[in-house]
């Protein structure tokens, strides 16, 4: 019996030990994120760099700069994900046109696509050409083409302006005054700026470029309010390519008949775990001071340090960076210093496996990839069980 009462008090002793070495781990957690902070004005870093880990030179001061930038936050940190779109389209649809002029638009179509990829009814639609015709009701086959792939060889005078095409289908220019006093932008100007982009010709008789129909141009002003909306684009749409939740136009091309242009909506890159190790790393900076902040990484497998990123930042400020390495990665870490001093240091080998919502202080991750994942995929807080038997 008494055996058997030292036995029990021994598990019990076990029990509260591994239950405080919990809680002190708890406790030291919360006191290092607490103290990676800034007191009166200075740095209180995480005292985790040894003295051999990060050795500097004269080079070391040199910014590698890949892609290390820094602006302020911006509405969207995902990736648009093209190719994954341009992967899904179908490689012909069959096209009935049930309105012309459309609601807002040059046309309305309802669309059969047996992969279902690009199904509808409704859907807005634009005349790419005017070489050919193609009136309401009618149902055609059309061969499926990426505004931004190869085009069928000829049938297009200037595909090199469908960058611009992308841009204008993402503005919302419909019922916006022209600047110059031209009055009102409506579809059928947008529609007339596209065929000044993409075409060598325009209509001469130009009945459905007004709903109700009537006759183009009566007010005078409407050829000129085209071609502001064609500098716009020429200005400002060289080299777009939508972003996530943006329209990119996928080009329909029939046998004999018009082509058109629809949108389809840009998802975000799939994202991953980290897998391999960090390539890209996007920061947002969480503290109300402007601080001079920079970034170091090591150079290959040695010590010597390589500088990513140099710059000032404030509230919310976005530090982008990439990798240094002849792969084009971190390597096992990257090192933060602000103002003269160490700060924290970033583990990016993919042991840890950081993305958006990671925090180190008052550092946050915003975006990210690795070299064998992809996008990284939202930091989920790994979860700390006491276990006893």
């Amino acid at each position: 019996m008494i055996k058997i009462k030292n036995v029990t008090k021994l598990i019990l002793f076990s029990f509260v030990l591994v239950l405080a070495s919990c809680q002190d781990e708890s406790i030291e957690q919360e006191t290092q994120q607490a103290e990676l902070n800034f007191k009166d004005g200075n740095v209180i870093s995480d005292g985790l760099l040894e003295k051999e880990e990060l050795v500097f030179n004269e080079e070391s001061e040199l910014l590698v700069r890949s892609n290390g930038s820094f602006g302020q936050k911006t509405t969207s940190s995902c990736t648009p994900d093209i190719d994954g779109l341009v992967s899904m389209l179908p490689s012909q649809v069959t096209v009935t046109t049930t309105a012309k002029p459309g609601d807002n638009a040059y046309f309305n179509l309802t669309i059969d696509d047996s992969s279902g990829f690009l199904s509808g009814t409704e859907i807005p639609a634009w005349c790419a050409d005017q070489d050919l015709s193609l009136e309401n009701n009618e149902t055609v086959s059309f061969d499926v083409y990426s505004s931004y792939g190869e085009l069928p060889e000829g049938r297009f005078e200037k595909p090199e302006n469908f960058d611009k095409v992308n841009w204008l289908l993402n503005q919302t220019i419909i019922g916006e005054e022209s600047p110059n006093g031209l009055g009102e932008y409506t579809f059928g100007h947008i529609q007339y700026a596209m065929w000044l982009l993409v075409d060598d010709s325009v209509c001469q008789v130009c009945t459905a470029l007004t709903d109700p129909i009537s006759t183009w141009n009566n007010d005078g002003n409407d050829i000129e309010q085209a071609e502001e909306i064609r500098d716009l684009a020429l200005a400002q749409g060289t080299g777009f390519t939508p972003g996530c939740g943006e329209l990119m136009a996928i080009i329909l091309v029939p046998d004999g008949k018009q082509s058109l242009i629809i949108g389809k909506e840009v998802e975000a890159v799939p994202c991953d775990d980290c897998v391999g190790k960090v390539t890209d790393l996007t920061l947002q900076w969480n503290w109300h001071n402007d601080y001079r902040v920079r970034v170091y990484q090591r150079n290959g497998n040695t010590c010597w340090a390589t500088k990513v990123f140099d710059g000032t930042v404030g509230l919310n400020d976005e530090i982008d960076m990439t990798g240094a390495n002849q792969n084009g990665t971190f390597g096992k870490w990257l090192y933060i210093f602000v103002g003269n001093c160490y700060y924290t240091k970033i583990k990016t080998n993919c042991h840890l496996n950081i993305g958006p919502g990671y925090k180190r202080g008052v550092l946050e991750v915003v975006s990210g990839q690795s070299s064998l994942g992809g996008e990284l995929c939202e930091y989920v807080p790994p979860v700390n069980h006491c276990w006893w038997w």
